[in-house]
């Protein structure tokens, strides 16, 4: 459950950001998104640092990457759009 939570909300998070406006208002895209994607970074980075596993700092670092790109739509990219 845990890892679900940092593997699968980096990349739902970064794919809400490519999500057309039509489909829901841009305030709750961004809002949804930044959401999940502090989750994701919160719970990626817990398990870089207290668990001994080489699978479970690839998966957490993998969550925080994903989750900071989505981040970095959010603040640079979609209010451009």
């Amino acid at each position: 459950m845990i890892i679900s939570l940092t593997a699968l909300g980096g990349p739902i998070s970064l794919a809400l950001t490519f999500l057309p406006q039509r489909l829901l208002p841009l305030a709750v895209i961004k809002i949804l998104a930044f959401l999940i994607a502090v989750i994701a970074i919160f719970i990626g980075v817990f398990l870089m640092i207290n668990v001994n596993s080489i699978g479970a700092r690839i998966i957490g670092s993998f969550g925080v990457v994903t989750a900071s790109m989505a981040i970095y739509r959010i603040i640079r990219v979609i209010p451009k759009i």
